[in-house]
């Protein structure tokens, strides 16, 4: 079974290396694809250099929102944590236009055989995570992920989002929807990213 990895919300791209350096070949999975989402477009451009050279890893400089079209990236004070919402604690009035995506149409467009893949997602989206993750359940893509990893919960940063923090966390709930720590930030305290695709992936197929 092929295994997809998608990782929204690059920035270095520390986590992507990981995945395909260490985690995928300790569980000796070569068949994989990884799909890297960053609004940044320096960051972007920076990770489409570096695995230029390996057709298996394909980066795209889009932000995940809740429609395709044009958006902006708001600048955070330092070079971490630019969000598509000018209220996040942290961003400034500087930005750069990106274009966005409703991630569930995008995977149709683009994997046409997704639901016969075994998924990892990586979220860190400084507070898109309430477009992503209503956009996953109301398509039932939710359903098609195998394992959701990442940062945290970025929605309690932005003020425009604050009433609906609990909806949010109610929506994780009631779906099973569990994000896994899996981040450059304090990696000793992460998941065991290994053991859990361990216990999920289907190896003899």
């Amino acid at each position: 079974m092929k295994v997809r990895y998608y990782d929204l919300g690059l920035f270095y791209g520390v986590e992507l290396g990981w995945m395909v350096n260490s985690v995928f070949p300790s569980l000796g999975i070569e068949d994989y694809e990884v799909y890297g989402f960053e609004a940044c477009k320096k960051y972007a451009n920076r990770l489409q250099e570096k695995y230029s050279n390996n057709d298996r890893i394909t980066i795209l400089n889009k932000a995940i929102s809740e429609s395709n079209g044009v958006g902006k990236l708001y600048y955070a004070n330092n070079h971490l944590g630019h969000s598509i919402f000018s209220t996040k604690r942290n961003v400034t009035k500087k930005y750069e236009e990106v274009e966005t995506i409703c991630f569930s149409e995008w995977i149709t467009a683009n994997i046409e055989d997704y639901k016969n893949s075994f998924n990892i997602m990586k979220v860190n989206i400084e507070g898109a995570e309430w477009f992503l993750f209503n956009d996953l359940v109301n398509s039932g893509m939710h359903k098609n992920i195998n394992l959701y990893c990442g940062a945290g919960h970025d929605v309690e940063k932005v003020a425009e989002l604050s009433e609906k923090v609990d909806d949010y966390y109610s929506l994780l709930e009631k779906n099973d929807i569990h994000l896994h720590r899996f981040t450059e930030y304090k990696p000793s305290r992460n998941a065991d990213i290994v053991e859990l695709i361990r216990g999920a992936y289907v190896f003899s197929e």
